[in-house]
């Protein structure tokens, strides 16, 4: 019985408001009507199975975009500390080539990979050496895997002066 009140009270509705409106395409009234109006259920007992499934969606999207920001924080962080640690290797290893410039390579304990070069730095050499100055470039490089597995470096490079001592 409602539901017949309910139509009836539309039709009407709907039939004062084209008279006042005057419009022409009663159907899109109707839709303009039909989108205003709620159909009252006196069964909403709980949540539709449309409604679960949107909700389910919802939240797997936003655990999955969640996890993904924790995933890229860790290799982040990771690759933070392969490059201090890096940072930290080079700087020893320039300081062993402060006491004794020489080329070498080797590997740390901890995966790390080293190479060294040190080559006489080519510019304003003449002057130097009327000093008695002989100036050297000094590179450390230092390398290792991430974990995607690409080889990644740094490298350190200095200059160093050697003072000639005169034998007498």
């Amino acid at each position: 019985m409602k539901n017949v009140k309910y139509k009836m009270q539309n039709v009407s509705l709907l039939q004062t408001l084209a008279r006042r409106a005057k419009l022409k395409n009663l159907l899109t009234l109707a839709v303009k009507l039909c989108c205003n109006f709620k159909i009252c259920n006196s069964r909403r007992d709980g949540f539709t199975l449309i409604e679960v499934i949107v909700a389910i969606a919802i939240l797997a999207i936003s655990l999955v975009m969640v996890m993904q920001l924790f995933s890229a924080g860790l290799r982040v962080s990771r690759s933070s500390c392969d490059y201090t640690r890096a940072i930290v290797h080079a700087k020893d290893k320039m300081e062993e080539l402060s006491i004794e410039p020489v080329q070498g390579s080797g590997k740390f304990e901890d995966g790390f990979e080293w190479e060294t070069e040190v080559q006489s730095y080519g510019e304003h050499n003449e002057k130097l050496e009327e000093l008695g100055v002989n100036l050297l470039e000094v590179k450390v490089k230092i390398s290792w895997d991430s974990i995607s597995r690409q080889q990644k470096s740094i490298e350190m490079v200095s200059l160093r002066t050697l003072v000639e001592e005169e034998n007498e």
